[in-house]
């Protein structure tokens, strides 16, 4: 049995991102119907930084494994 905890945690990662997006997106829906900006503009910012880590979840590691070794090595 071939079992890798990196795909699950990579995986799960993406699931409960994926989760936080749609909250963000219902709550900005939201803020738009009682025409909060100020909530609506920040559930939109924060949605958008959930979709991205979602997508570009591998990139974003790697990029951060990267710096980390640029800076602690």
């Amino acid at each position: 049995m071939n079992f890798n905890f990196q795909d699950v945690t990579q995986n799960l990662i993406s699931q409960i991102g994926f989760i936080v997006l749609l909250i963000m997106v219902i709550r900005a829906l939201i803020s738009y119907t009682r025409e909060d900006w100020g909530q609506f503009f920040s559930g939109l910012v924060l949605g958008l930084f959930c979709l991205i880590v979602v997508f570009f979840g591998p990139q974003l590691e790697q990029l951060a494994r990267a710096m980390g070794n640029t800076i602690f090595s």
